[in-house]
């Protein structure tokens, strides 16, 4: 009688060896999607940073532009007449606003700034892209939605005495976003009345 030499694998090698190479293969997934989740987030949050950073440059320049046109620094719109009756025309303290670049052609200042009312009403500053794809706060129905937030807040600036600094305040920028969760990015500046300090 001829002996069988011939060596096969068994019914339970071969699930073993499907096994090892489905944990291999779940792994690889599971670092594919982590790297893809990070490149995301910090995809982000170089949006977020730019963004923000944007914001404060925006109310440099109207401080710069206020010098050069009225010698006042914390008015918002340097081309308007300024009217001490109307202090909703200057920053004020404890106030949050939308600014951005206005890139209408029959605009008499290049920047925007409009106030929020309710914070709580991200309609407000919700950010969107336009068909040249900047960020705009103009969300109409011809410009994309994003996941992005953005605002500044104006405070006080207060010494470690604890006194207020005239001729100066405190700007916060903020961008926030949701991708899984909540997200935000926050840079703090202070604008001061460089010229008479």
């Amino acid at each position: 009688m001829k002996q069988n030499n011939k060596k096969a694998f068994s019914i339970i090698e071969i699930l073993v060896w499907m096994f090892i190479f489905s944990l291999w293969i779940l792994s690889v997934y599971a670092v594919i999607m982590s790297s893809m989740n990070l490149n995301e987030y910090n995809k982000n949050y170089i949006i977020a940073s730019n963004l923000a950073r944007e914001q404060l440059e925006l109310v440099r320049n109207i401080r710069d532009s206020n010098y050069v046109k009225i010698q006042k620094y914390n008015q918002i719109n340097p081309s308007e007449a300024y009217d001490p009756t109307d202090p909703p025309g200057l920053f004020l303290e404890g106030s949050h606003y939308v600014i951005e670049n206005n890139y209408s052609s029959t605009a008499s200042f290049p920047i925007e700034v409009t106030s929020i009312w309710d914070i709580s009403d991200k309609t407000q500053y919700e950010l969107c892209l336009d068909s040249l794809n900047r960020y705009v706060h103009d969300c109409n129905l011809w410009n994309k939605e994003t996941r992005f937030y953005s605002y500044i807040s104006i405070s006080a600036v207060i010494d470690d005495d604890g006194v207020v600094i005239d001729k100066a305040f405190k700007v916060t920028s903020k961008v926030s976003w949701y991708k899984r969760w909540y997200h935000e990015f926050e840079v703090v500046s202070i604008i001061a009345d460089w010229k008479r300090l």
